[in-house]
């Protein structure tokens, strides 16, 4: 998804370079940059018809707005937050068996974690949580910031990084975690749904890349080792289900600094 630049069209770019055989289907936003990305490709990569089944999933949709108040926050949870959501339920009459779903998240998910209040953690952590409880748990902070008391009053804490908005990445590191745990709920509830052992949901950090998002911060990893991470979630054999990964190795959900 929105894979006209960025991570994302270096995803599109590997896997048909790498296995052109097989269809890759690039989802973008902007129609116009979306019609530009295959020409970028190369013209030795045909665009074919779809053929109607998916085998894998890469959902990417993600934003961060520096602003603060209840519009901002809104934005950012329907977008990182929702949208991955929709697209994932709208996507899974598609997926064969395999029903291999990539969620793309960041390690900031995991210091919103670290920034929750104990009782929080303890819910985002239990193994019984339905999705309306996730967004049940996420509400107070909704409440806090549309009446402008300190998140700290609904469990939540500001995200402490040098040169950045406490509020804008509290808003977009929340989200982050949100996705995280929608992944567990989701590759939970798949399993339940499809009775099949095939299916593996997993979250996938691409590391902090130079894209549009961060205005391609100096110092910032390439969107290539972003999208060489993505692929171990979607080449792997035998990957472990609901998992939190990063370079191939297994995160926690929680950061451990």
């Amino acid at each position: 998804t929105e894979a006209n630049k960025g991570i994302e069209f270096e995803l599109v770019k590997q896997l048909a370079t790498n296995h052109p055989t097989d269809l890759t289907l690039l989802g973008s936003r902007d129609q116009q940059r979306g019609e530009e990305a295959p020409a970028q490709l190369g013209s030795s990569l045909n665009v074919k018809k779809y053929v109607g089944h998916l085998d894998v999933l890469i959902n990417n949709a993600g934003t961060a707005i520096r602003k603060s108040g209840l519009k901002a926050l809104k934005d950012i949870f329907n977008t990182n937050v929702d949208a991955v959501k929709q697209m994932n339920d709208a996507m899974s009459p598609l997926l064969r068996n395999s029903r291999r779903i990539v969620n793309v998240s960041i390690e900031a998910g995991a210091m919103s974690m670290e920034y929750c209040s104990q009782d929080l953690e303890t819910k985002f952590l239990n193994p019984n949580l339905t999705g309306t409880e996730l967004e049940e748990l996420f509400a107070p902070l909704f409440k806090a910031v549309e009446e402008g008391n300190d998140p700290k009053m609904a469990g939540f804490d500001h995200i402490k990084f040098p040169a950045l908005e406490d509020f804008y990445l509290l808003y977009y590191c929340a989200s982050k975690l949100g996705v995280n745990i929608l992944t567990r709920l989701e590759a939970r509830d798949w399993d339940k749904k499809y009775s099949t052992k095939n299916a593996t949901i997993s979250a996938v950090c691409s590391g902090f890349c130079a894209t549009d998002l961060n205005s391609k911060a100096q110092g910032a990893r390439s969107p290539k080792l972003g999208a060489d991470s993505i692929l171990h979630g979607v080449y792997t054999e035998n990957l472990e289900n609901e998992q939190f990964w990063r370079n191939g190795s297994r995160l926690p959900l929680k950061s451990e600094e």
